[in-house]
């Protein structure tokens, strides 16, 4: 990928007129002298392959990716085939409805929307075919076709781009998934579009690893007897390192495989960009394929019970601690993830289901769901009418927490893409996943001298839920009942609270809440008596 900005003309340096006008009679009698003994001029260099991000600083993005394709011989023609046609979101009514807008043709306010189309490409005279499309902020995903008549590129093969390859492939021939190219596009200060910084790639010296890992699996029937999954280790990950590291496991959807978390929904430069702002501590990430596991979402429960996460615990310095592990996946892995919420909950500490209705739950699976360690988060593209999935996404979340589950419903406009998927991983990462604390309270009073004040003392001790190397920070908040007391800074996890207080305010309980920090989310003590 290339990065290309507007240039600048550069000013000649002043100088006495009567001379420059010399030396450029001399230079210009100089040149036709040595253009009559010099060698023909060279070529200039090819353009290189593959795609150009270009900051054109024109609406309506401020942005352009010029893409160059050379397919094999006898190609008569060549379309690109990307996620970047656009709606308005009243105007998605049903699955695969909407404007249909070009890029060129994108609006403020706009949502990425289904189907995608193809867009013919321009054959240059050095047999190079390339299109320039303009594109707001964001990921892209884009393959190129041969000779295909169908706008829709139903039918038609899909080739990846060979100069912007996946850095992971496909472990196993058949693997799903054709749309194996990505480009990422920084958003323009003078024309917004969306806020994507957070999918940017990392400088190479801030990136952690990628690995493909093949484990052995019984339960596997493609690849028999064995399974892949693609393992995120995060920069400056330490096999020694005393506290074990969290783990992150995810799910793709149907149609895709293991690879799909990282090289389509960029994951790994989502946590990398969330522990580079300070908001979520180094994890290791693992993505799971559930193509070949017989059993459904059970199948697929008993893979990572029996041969993921064993695989991964022994392998790699992570905890095995159910609250330092969190689990998150989308559309069929959404399922998947309700599956072990709802019936397998202990498995983890912290839930997230994206893009799925979900079923409604017993009392029984209520009953788990209030017991998480973590937490839970549940959400959706508000525009996704496959399978009426908004709309029972969200019943499904208000239902839940009408029972009395703590959810995090967190949704956002769009449809049932990548567009949606990443800044639902981001919110996991940013606000839930291994940042839940529990905050204990213990008060003793005695008396403050002849006025009707007592003195309190109150410890609050702050513990992360997930094993953790940084202690929570920040401050802790005293009341009795409503009534505010005052507050103490945290250090090393505890908060001391000592001074005199109205003797009348002890006769409700005296509570302690943690306010939260970077790393930390808040949390309340339970009430105690001071009496």
């Amino acid at each position: 990928m290339h990065l290309t900005r507007p240039g600048r003309s550069q000013a000649s340096p002043p100088g006495r007129r009567p001379l420059r006008a010399v030396l450029a009679g001399l230079t210009a009698a100089g040149a036709l002298a040595a253009a009559a003994m010099a060698p023909p001029a060279t070529a200039a260099p090819p353009e290189p392959l593959g795609p150009e991000v270009v900051r054109t600083d024109e609406p309506p993005s401020g942005y352009a990716v010029t893409f160059r394709y050379q397919p094999p011989e006898g190609v008569e023609s060549v379309h690109i085939y990307g996620d970047w046609f656009y709606s308005r979101p009243e105007s998605v009514t049903c699955q695969d409805c909407g404007d249909g807008r070009h890029p060129s043709e994108w609006r403020p306010g706009d949502i990425a929307a289904t189907p995608w189309q193809i867009l013919p490409m321009e054959r240059g005279d050095d047999g190079v075919w390339s299109i320039t499309v303009p594109l707001p902020a964001g990921t892209f995903r884009y393959a190129f076709t041969h000779d295909c008549t169908n706008v829709l590129a139903t039918g038609c093969t899909l080739h990846d781009d060979p100069a912007n390859p996946w850095q992971i492939q496909p472990q196993y021939p058949g693997a799903p998934g054709a749309v194996r190219s990505t480009i990422y596009v920084p958003e323009s200060k003078k024309f917004p579009t969306y806020d994507t910084d957070y999918q940017a790639p990392p400088r190479p010296n801030k990136a952690g690893t990628l690995e493909s890992r093949r484990y052995p699996s019984p339960l596997s029937t493609n690849p028999a007897g064995v399974h892949d999954m693609v393992v995120y280790l995060p920069h400056g990950y330490d096999p020694d390192r005393a506290t074990p590291y969290p783990t992150l496991y995810l799910s793709h959807g149907s149609g895709d495989h293991s690879t799909a978390w990282t090289m389509q929904g960029v994951a790994h430069h989502i946590l990398e960009n969330a522990i580079w702002d300070g908001a979520a501590q180094p994890m290791v990430i693992v993505s799971t394929d559930f193509n070949g596991l017989p059993g459904g979402n059970l199948g697929y429960v008993n893979e990572l019970r029996n041969n993921v996460i064993p695989f991964v615990e022994q392998n790699y310095n992570v905890s095995t601690r159910a609250e330092d592990r969190a689990f998150g996946g989308f559309s069929a892995g959404g399922s998947r993830a309700y599956t072990l919420m709802y019936d397998h909950t202990s498995l983890f500490g912290y839930h997230a289901a994206w893009s799925a209705g979900g079923p409604q739950a017993s009392q029984e699976q209520i009953d788990r769901m209030k017991d998480v360690a973590g937490g839970i988060m549940i959400g959706t593209g508000l525009q996704d009418r496959l399978g009426n999935i908004a709309e029972n996404s969200q019943r499904n979340a208000a239902a839940l927490r009408a029972a009395g589950v703590d959810v995090d419903e967190y949704n956002v406009l769009g449809v049932h893409t990548w567009h949606v998927w990443r800044p639902l991983l981001n919110h996991y990462l940013r606000e839930l996943a291994f940042r839940t604390t529990a905050t204990a309270l213990e008060v003793d009073t005695e008396p403050a001298g002849r006025s009707d004040n007592v003195r309190l003392t109150a410890v609050a001790t702050v513990d992360p839920v997930t094993t953790s190397v940084a202690a929570p920070s920040g401050k802790v908040d005293f009341y009795a009942g409503e009534q505010y007391l005052g507050s103490a800074p945290v250090r090393d996890g505890v908060a001391r609270f000592h001074r005199p207080v109205d003797g009348a305010l002890l006769d409700e309980p005296v509570v302690a809440r943690y306010r939260g920090d970077d790393l930390f989310n808040e949390s309340a003590s339970t009430p105690v008596e001071a009496g």
